[in-house]
């Protein structure tokens, strides 16, 4: 053997033994480079998921820019997030800009072709432009995509049926042309329950729910418990979440706050519902008596508000100021509810007594966002301090008490892009 060669020969044989024996050192740094990549990818889905949460509830209170915003952002941090393109697509045609509508829904089905509302949705684009032959063909997709039991696969058939109809060489009969008219029309108005059949989004509000609870932060738990209901109606989850939360001692209370938010929110009908649970499950709490009687007063319902206004003076002890607004309502209401007039006088200081509830309520408003510049200034001390987890829920909590402050929402989303770059 060449004595020149023995270092060469030397070093292949160590690095033989090394590929056979430990190859887990040579391939752990590709390795871990592999799981960090994946856990960056699934950080960066679950915060488009969160946008998406939150232009969903914009659009829900008709904060259109800022839902369109919020998609936009769920796009860019998850490209194949097909549910996004579909809620920007809606967003951009009820902003009267078909053709990005158009090309929001087909981006949604090219990422997934089995999202079954963008065909929905682009058939009834298709059906707004009156081009039917187009529309008939995405109405044929989803009625062949569709589940048998799920309800819009037959109305996709029929429709396409209809379409079907109009364009053959045969005229239809005037009453079976306006019958296709109606259902465009029902088309359109059940056109928003594509996006409220996502489960997924019902069980993320039902997690929230969960949370608050265990908080005890009742109110909060029942209205993301609300949310969930109005995604996913006949979910089983959700309706016990409900049984359980009702027997707390502290719901009525909670329902009876819930209430105030909703009808500051222009929700009646679920602020009506939350103040009658308050009263039935604690019928003592007085102030819930007093908001379901304004209540039905702003709706112009006297005969109810009369008799919550009765139940409130009767409930109500002597020393009590309210007691004696409630028994003078209620006198103020019969005599409206009577054949003769009202008194200018009268009808003055009834006013007043609704003026004096709304400084009442405008009160306890201003309470609330003192507390919520408490959790604000204690979420940006812990931001510099680096505990990024207690700064993101002391922001949560501030932004619930005081929701129309940017500058909470701003610090939010600096905060968790900080949180997702580590």
């Amino acid at each position: 053997m060449n004595i020149h060669s023995l270092p060469k020969f030397i070093f292949i044989t160590i690095i033989t033994f090394c590929v056979f024996c430990f190859p887990d050192l040579l391939f752990a740094q590709g390795s871990s480079i592999e799981d960090s990549a994946v856990k960056i990818s699934e950080e960066l889905s679950e915060q488009a998921r969160k946008y998406r949460e939150e232009g969903l509830e914009n659009q829900r209170v008709g904060n259109i820019p800022e839902a369109m915003s919020l998609y936009q952002k769920a796009i860019v941090l998850d490209p194949n997030y097909s549910a996004a393109y579909n809620d920007l697509g809606v967003i951009y045609e009820a902003a009267g800009l078909p053709e990005r509508a158009k090309e929001s829904y087909f981006k949604a089905i090219k990422v997934d072709p089995s999202y079954l509302a963008s065909y929905s949705n682009v058939a009834l684009l298709y059906e707004d432009k009156r081009d039917l032959e187009r529309a008939a063909f995405y109405w044929a997709k989803r009625a062949e995509l569709g589940a048998i039991d799920d309800p819009w696969t037959q109305r996709a058939a029929n429709r396409f049926k209809d379409i079907r109809a109009v364009l053959s060489s045969r005229p239809m009969a005037d009453a079976r042309e306006a019958e296709i008219l109606g259902l465009i029309k029902d088309v359109s108005v059940y056109k928003s329950a594509f996006t409220k059949a996502d489960k997924a989004q019902a069980r993320n509000h039902l997690r929230k729910a969960a949370n608050y609870y265990n908080k005890k932060k009742l109110t909060a738990a029942i209205k993301e418990a609300y949310e969930a209901q109005d995604l996913d109606p006949a979910g089983q989850e959700i309706k016990e979440f409900f049984q359980k939360v009702d027997l707390d001692p502290g719901s009525a209370a909670a329902y009876n706050d819930l209430g105030v938010i909703y009808e500051a929110a222009n929700e009646p009908e679920r602020a009506e519902e939350c103040y009658l649970k308050a009263i039935k499950f604690d019928p003592t709490l007085l102030s819930a008596y007093v908001n379901i009687a304004l209540f039905y007063e702003k709706k112009r319902d006297l005969e109810k508000a009369e008799f919550y206004w009765a139940r409130r003076a009767e409930l109500g002890s002597p020393e009590n100021p309210w007691k004696q607004k409630a028994a003078n309502r209620v006198k103020d209401i019969r005599t409206v509810l009577s054949s003769s007039p009202i008194a200018d006088a009268r009808e003055a200081e009834v006013l007043g007594l609704i003026k004096d509830v709304a400084r009442y309520k405008a009160a306890v408003n201003r309470n609330d966002k003192v507390l919520a510049q408490d959790h604000f200034n204690k979420a940006k001390q812990s931001f510099n301090k680096g505990d990024l987890a207690t700064a993101i829920k002391e922001a949560l909590d501030a932004q619930y008490l005081d929701q129309d402050n940017p500058e909470i929402e701003a610090f939010i989303e600096k905060a968790e892009l900080r949180a997702l770059s580590r």
